[in-house]
């Protein structure tokens, strides 16, 4: 590998790190079936804290994969909702999901028996 692969390799991970988050497949999935409220995706998502969401969703935001319409502030309700650019990585992760979902008992078989090859 070259220095400029090395350079490139630390550039894409650099990107790529808010968006491969435990959290973040679930809350784009969710949002892309429906604009969703702060409270509403707390509710969705079993077991994700506040604070991890906050940062989630300002990760999202700042990657411009999704908008955040209205303000707490003024009284109007805030939502969240994918971006077209966003759509895009909700494909990846759908085709993802659908490689998981196909693969699940090889995946799971390998876990129980890590020194089976296959």
């Amino acid at each position: 590998m070259t220095n400029n692969d090395c350079s490139q390799n630390q550039h894409l991970r650099a990107i790529a790190t808010p968006l491969l988050g435990k959290w973040v497949p679930f809350i784009l999935l969710h949002l892309a079936k429906d604009a969703s409220s702060f409270a509403q995706l707390e509710r969705a998502i079993e077991g994700i804290s506040r604070k991890v969401l906050t940062e989630n969703l300002n990760h999202l935001q700042a990657s411009g994969l999704i908008i955040k319409y209205g303000e707490a502030s003024t009284g109007f309700p805030v939502s969240y909702e994918v971006t077209s650019l966003g759509q895009g990585y909700v494909k990846v992760l759908n085709e993802a999901k659908n490689w998981l979902i196909m693969n699940q008992e090889a995946l799971l078989q390998g876990r129980e028996n890590p020194n089976n090859s296959r």
